[in-house]
């Protein structure tokens, strides 16, 4: 799929670090706290409770 990577993120309540999709079509979750990381936008996913520490590609 063009365009799309994997984002390694860091989640902001619990500092975990996760892998997720670019263009993910679900809510990903912390797996650690559960927290909200990233939400589907219609395209690419919306990172909301995390930051974007690595583009993997």
């Amino acid at each position: 799929m063009a365009g799309a990577s994997f984002l390694r993120v860091n989640c902001n309540d619990c500092g975990n670090e996760a892998v997720v999709f670019s263009r993910a079509s679900s809510v990903i979750s912390c797996p650690v706290c559960g927290s909200t990381l990233a939400v589907p936008k219609g395209g690419k996913a919306d990172l909301v409770g995390s930051s974007l520490t690595e583009i993997l590609e």
